[in-house]
């Protein structure tokens, strides 16, 4: 069997790109909602069978409504859903045979060999003492190759089910044979009641009454009854009624059962094919991913209120570590934080100038001029040989607002650097407060799994569904945003600085506090960029439509690649896969060979999403960390001459790559920690050593400086 061929008619007949997977299912299936076709990797019965099983699936593609299947459920009621997919199976079945009237001999050929095999039970049972519902579904899958006997009752029934042309036909056929098959339950409930009315018939062919007889009332019983005997007679015919009536409440499920789809169910599971060799089919074969659910996004998300709650707990149960310290009221750390505070203001200040200045560019850059229909005075001497003797006004471009949403990478490998980011993140907040640039800032990472205790702190645990992306242990937790109120923002800013130092491992002393010592809200991780950009397309629009912002700037920080994916599956449909994979976000598929070509994809279709520019800054402080983040990078220049203009510069800088709209390799230095702006030499004999100093100060400043410039750039314009 040429799986690849199935895969490819399935699309073609679709007229769709359909994500198709083989694996082990046990049954064949269409979520019309994510677009994602299921076949299973059966024992073989033969081309025949695959292509029923696909034009089965197809029809469900094509005709099948997204909507309406997952409302049916509350349209319906309390009908069996059995009676919808019995009814719904006749309608896609007959439209694809319609559409393609050569997939038709496969169709008969491929229930044939199915009904063969007993698949649904018809050799055991007599189909013709079943129920309504059996019959009407063997009837339609058989086509005349099992007789189906029907009563005049059931024929016009019969008639309007294997002729529904819509979903809505469906529905209400549905209706039908479900009020059918309760009146006529109903109907033999009357008559088996009636019956056991009936009074016994003597021998002669006589009733009691007809031959004069009167029965014995229990008041004329015997003196030789017992007193408790009547009460326990009457608690048997009780019993016996209650047991009667549990008989006949089984016998009404009884009537809505349709035994033929519950074994084609059970059946299904002993055609897997289950050998090793099945284990090496589907080389080659996507994998997909319904992507992150909603719940899941909203388990992985943490306020700043959640975050600090958090904390102030674990501060009450863990107040300080060996040496008389903890990560968030570490008293030294506080100081400096006093102090450092306020060279970060500074920043930012100098950071608005700049912000203000380049505004201004653009806006009279684009200025127009226009005539305003008013004479000038000055000018009317020279009407005779000018006609431009109107006063004109100076319209400047509107400079439309902006909005930044900015994601900091805490990631177990940001320890070198995570100072020197805080504090850029903590600056461009700053920036964006004093030039009233609505912004929201999250750090993400995952919780550490080597600490047990991550539950019982508080942290949420993602349940996932089957070929769910997995989001344990994400969380993106809000650092500050522009909706805080200055006490609240500067206390998240410190929050912020803190749990920088305390996994900074060039922090000098007493900085560092073991990781041991935070909560697992703030613990480094691994780097999960794809779940993130997933939930990014959340955040940005909820952001976007309160402040109605029209430009939107999502700004990751990151030092490295995307986690690898790891994706949710049963026990029954652990599908072969190669690395290619297909993840659902927000209704369309995206592709990708590895989590790299994955989260470029995602980054474009978060675009797609939400409109918003899409900067990336990878930061970087050597070659090797260079390298990694100009991994993928198409460039026309040589490597050597592109770092050599980085080292120089302090930044890189392009268009278009990776999926971002613009994206930055910018230089942070390890050696020099960003807390002052003032020249302070270490050596200042002769000019010469200021001189060095001076190259030293600037130099270390360089990246700094280049990763908030390109921020103002962004939001200037």
């Amino acid at each position: 069997m040429n799986l690849s061929a199935q895969e490819y008619l399935a699309k073609l007949l679709a007229k769709e790109n359909l994500s198709v997977q083989h694996g082990n299912y046990s049954t064949a299936s269409f979520d019309v909602e994510n677009r994602v076709l299921r076949l299973p990797l059966w024992k073989d019965k033969g081309k025949d069978v695959y292509d029923l099983l696909v034009g089965h699936e197809v029809g469900h593609a094509l005709y099948t409504p997204a909507d309406g299947w997952h409302d049916s459920e509350k349209k319906i009621g309390k009908i069996p859903r059995a009676y919808l997919n019995i009814v719904e199976d006749i309608r896609i079945e007959r439209k694809i045979m319609e559409t393609y009237p050569g997939i038709v001999r496969r169709f008969k050929a491929g229930y044939k060999v199915l009904f063969d095999g007993d698949l649904f039970g018809t050799n055991e049972r007599d189909i013709n003492k079943a129920g309504l519902m059996d019959r009407l579904n063997v009837s339609s899958k058989g086509r005349g190759y099992v007789p189906v006997e029907f009563s005049h009752e059931e024929s016009p029934l019969v008639k309007e089910a294997m002729e529904v042309e819509t979903w809505d036909d469906v529905v209400n056929v549905c209706k039908k044979l479900y009020d059918f098959i309760e009146d006529q339950k109903d109907q033999e409930e009357e008559k088996d009641e009636m019956d056991m009315d009936m009074p016994p018939i003597s021998d002669e062919g006589e009733s009691p009454e007809e031959s004069g007889e009167t029965p014995i009332s229990g008041d004329e019983e015997s003196d030789d009854a017992s007193d408790g005997e009547g009460d326990s007679d009457g608690e048997d015919e009780s019993k016996e009624d209650v047991q009667a009536s549990d008989s006949k409440e089984e016998e009404a499920d009884d009537a809505h059962e349709t035994w033929t789809e519950s074994t084609q169910r059970e059946r299904e599971e002993d055609l897997l094919e289950k050998t090793e060799a099945t284990q090496y089919q589907r080389a080659g074969q996507p994998q997909y991913s319904s992507g992150v659910s909603k719940e899941n996004l909203k388990k992985i998300t943490y306020s700043y209120a959640e975050a600090k709650e958090l904390r102030d707990e674990w501060l009450a149960r863990n107040k300080e570590d060996a040496r008389g310290w903890s990560a968030y009221n570490h008293e030294p750390c506080m100081e400096d934080w006093s102090e450092t505070k306020q060279t970060y203001k500074q920043q930012a200040n100098l950071m608005a100038k700049d912000f203000e200045r380049k505004k201004a560019a653009f806006e009279y850059s684009r200025a127009t001029t226009a005539k305003s229909g008013k004479l000038d005075p000055l000018k009317l001497h020279a009407y005779k040989t000018s006609e431009d003797i109107f006063l004109t006004t100076t319209q400047l471009a509107q400079a439309k607002s902006h909005g930044i949403m900015m994601f900091l990478d805490l990631s177990g490998s940001m320890n070198e650097i995570i100072e020197d980011v805080t504090a850029q993140a903590i600056t461009i907040a700053m920036f964006c407060r004093q030039v009233n640039i609505p912004f929201e800032a999250y750090s993400f990472t995952t919780v550490s799994y080597w600490r047990s205790d991550a539950k019982e702190h508080g942290m949420r645990e993602s349940e996932m569904n089957d070929s769910e992306l997995s989001s344990d242990g994400v969380k993106v937790v809000e650092m500050f945003s522009s909706k805080m109120n200055k006490k609240t923002f500067d206390e998240a800013a410190y929050i912020s600085f803190a749990v920088a130092k305390a996994h900074s491992y060039t922090s000098k002393l007493p900085y560092h506090i073991s990781g041991h010592y935070l909560h697992q809200i703030d613990a480094m991780g691994s780097t999960p960029l794809i779940q993130t950009a997933i939930l990014a397309a959340k955040l940005t629009k909820a952001f976007t439509s309160k402040h109605a912002i029209q430009n939107t700037n999502i700004m990751f920080l990151t030092d490295g690649y995307p986690d690898g994916l790891n994706i949710c599956s049963d026990s029954k449909a652990d599908v072969i896969t190669s690395r290619e994979t297909v993840v659902n976000f927000e209704g369309k598929m995206v592709r990708g060979q590895g989590g790299r070509q994955i989260y470029k994809n995602v980054l474009l279709r978060l675009k797609e999403i939400t409109g918003a520019t899409i900067m990336g800054f990878h930061l970087a402080y050597d070659a090797s960390t260079f390298g990694q983040g100009y991994h993928d990078v198409e460039e026309s220049k040589a490597f050597p001459d592109v770092i050599k203009a980085w080292r120089k510069l302090g930044f890189s800088a392009w268009k278009n790559q990776k999926g971002y709209d613009d994206y930055f390799i910018i230089k942070i230095n390890r050696s020099a920690r960003f807390d002052s702006d003032v020249f302070a030499p270490k050596k200042a004999d002769t000019i010469n050593d200021l001189k060095r100093e001076f190259k030293k100060f600037a130099k270390t400043k360089k990246g700094n400086k280049q990763l908030v410039g390109r921020i103002t750039d962004a939001v200037a314009a």
